[in-house]
């Protein structure tokens, strides 16, 4: 039989099971007081997108505190991603289009 030189592979990496919790900026705080970033990349229609996320969030009641930052240009680097990362325990980074 002859083989071709195709191997095909998954994408799907092998992990065990298990909760893991991502390290956060302030470590040691409970969920109150906790503060999110939002970081809009001035591509059309993610400001909808940010908008109802953080709405989603806020009434979720859990005392998180929503910071919104927007780049100036797309493809221009975030001159506020040193400041939001010191302010926030987490940052989502949203794309759209």
């Amino acid at each position: 039989m002859v083989r071709s030189g195709t191997q095909i592979l998954s994408p799907v990496g092998i992990q065990q099971a298990g909760r893991q919790h991502a390290p956060t900026g302030r470590a040691g705080r409970g969920e109150k007081g906790l503060a999110i970033g939002l970081l809009n990349n001035s591509k059309p229609n993610v400001d909808f997108f940010l908008d109802a996320l953080r709405k989603e969030i806020l009434a979720q009641g859990n005392g998180y505190e929503v910071i919104s930052v927007t780049k100036p240009r797309s493809a221009a680097p975030c001159p506020d991603i040193d400041a939001l990362a010191k302010r926030c325990s987490f940052v989502i980074n949203a794309v759209a289009d």
